[in-house]
């Protein structure tokens, strides 16, 4: 159990995802370095991602393709505009459980006519991320991820091809 009140405050006042089936709430591609857009859909494939996203694995063995952020969690650090919570450069806002718990590596995500499976990479956020945020939004995700609340997000692989919109479900097949 953490010691730190703040933590704890800002933890008890988000409210609580689904574990099973959540949703796409929104959906972000990053069309160039610092630039983000928002999308009604993303197509998805199984060689580099986001189809669209600037982001490109480095090399054959890396398979981050697809990033995911608690919506909840994500609101308590950028408030309700849709774009500044795009900021965070994560492609799917979701409103699911991301824990480490619920979301073991492994675990298959489907959403839209896509699968993506749950990788065992940690998620840390980065320096954009805390000039975009600020060092106490970094503080409580750093805080979280030790808890195995993976508050910076999770990171996925597409298993399966396909279109990914928002309002989609998003359901979790266990291993």
């Amino acid at each position: 159990m953490s010691e730190d009140p703040a933590f704890e405050a800002w933890l008890e006042a988000l409210p609580a995802s689904p574990k099973d089936r959540g949703r796409v709430v929104r959906c972000v591609r990053r069309p160039r370095p610092g630039a983000r857009e928002l999308a009604l859909a993303v197509e998805v494939d199984t060689v580099g991602g986001v189809v669209g996203d600037y982001w490109k694995p480095r090399d054959a063995s890396d398979l981050r393709q697809v990033s995911l952020i608690n919506t909840h969690v994500l609101a308590s650090f950028a408030g309700t505009d849709p774009e500044r919570a795009a900021l965070s450069g994560d492609n799917l806002e979701v409103d699911l459980d991301l824990s480490l718990a619920n979301l073991p590596p492994g675990t298959r995500l489907a959403a839209g006519s896509a699968l993506l499976a749950v990788l065992d990479r940690t998620y840390d956020p980065c320096g954009s991320f805390a000039r975009r945020f600020g060092q106490e939004a970094k503080r409580l995700a750093l805080a979280a991820m030790e808890r195995g609340l993976r508050g910076r997000g999770v990171l996925c692989s597409v298993v399966r091809a396909g279109t990914i919109r928002a309002g989609d479900p998003i359901d979790v097949r266990r291993p």
